[in-house]
């Protein structure tokens, strides 16, 4: 009989979070340069409604995402973001973080960038969510508004209300239009490989924040996302980012806006940007010190050098289904 109890030291993925606890001492350091007033405003930007935009920051720079409702018509803005070096090479991984920190950041929890490299990107320093606002009447659960997913694109939206939805404001249209923003992306000069290479890259899963949620099964079993109405939060309501890399963040103002009317009556409001220069650099470019994947992949293809592995083209006439 298979023993059914769980067991933390056997489940790898509470395995693998062991294996990234942060440096909460470090972290306290740069947070207190909020509260002590040491840290100083590089520049401020905004991403306007049913828009997309990227914002550079430096390692050891805070990045800071508000909200001010109240300044316009009293809606929460959701947006999507990613997190890219400037070569575009690392971006924040949704597989890599979500195995590591589970599927909502926290306080101290890193976004972490996708296999090969598998390094911090961005340390969460600040979340101001008023979350006594957000209730679950039906599980008795916490609500969360963040979470590492898909975001809404011209196909979902077609889903929903049919292919006239295609002329519809997307986050992935946001999501295209911050891309080409990009130096890296305005240097490549053959217009199809830069779309191609805009494409891919504004494909990957981000975060969601300011959009309450729940991962939770549904009735039949079926676990997804429940998306909860956005309450009205107080005017300076924000999330901050610890820069562990030279970096973009690539942001859309979701065209969903506060969830709370329909899709084709939202009302975005815009969303504002801060970057802080902390003094304070990141204490390692390396926080894991494991082998990189420009090593172990070439111990893989050892191993199908020396038949270990067979790699032989798998044709349809290998399977006599011509």
């Amino acid at each position: 009989m298979c023993n059914q109890s769980y067991n933390a030291d056997i489940d790898p993925v509470e395995q693998f979070a062991r294996g990234v606890n942060p440096n909460v001492e470090f972290y306290d350091k740069v947070i207190a340069t909020k509260d002590n007033k040491t840290r100083k405003l590089v520049y401020e930007d905004i991403i306007q409604p049913h828009t997309g935009n990227s914002f550079y920051a430096k390692a050891g720079q805070v990045i800071r995402i508000e909200q001010r409702p109240h300044q316009h018509n009293g809606r929460t803005q959701i947006a999507d973001i990613l997190f890219f070096t400037p070569d575009l090479e690392q971006w924040s991984d949704h597989l890599s973080t979500t195995a590591v920190a589970g599927f909502s950041p926290s306080i101290y929890g890193s976004l972490w960038t996708q296999s090969k490299y598998m390094e911090k990107i961005v340390t969460m320093v600040a979340d101001e969510y008023p979350y006594e606002l957000l209730e679950d009447p039906d599980n008795n659960m916490k609500v969360q508004h963040m979470f590492f997913a898909a975001h809404c694109s011209k196909e979902y939206n077609m889903c929903a209300y049919g292919n006239e939805a295609v002329h519809m404001n997307s986050c992935h249209e946001n999501f295209i239009q911050a891309l080409n923003r990009i130096p890296a992306i305005a240097a490549i000069e053959d217009e199809e490989e830069r779309r191609k290479k805009v494409q891919f890259l504004a494909d990957r899963n981000d975060l969601n924040i300011f959009q309450p949620n729940q991962i939770i099964p549904d009735e039949k079993g079926v676990t997804r996302g429940k998306m909860f109405l956005s309450p009205s939060v107080p005017d300076g309501t924000g999330l901050e980012f610890y820069c562990e890399k030279d970096l973009y963040l690539v942001a859309s103002n979701c065209p969903y806006a506060d969830q709370n009317l329909p899709f084709n009556e939202a009302q975005p409001n815009p969303i504002y940007i801060q970057v802080y220069e902390t003094g304070i650099q990141p204490h390692s470019e390396d926080h894991l010190g494991m082998v990189k994947g420009d090593q172990w992949e070439e111990l893989v293809y050892d191993k199908f050098k020396a038949g270990e592995k067979d790699i032989s083209v798998r044709t349809p006439e290998s399977f006599n289904n011509q």
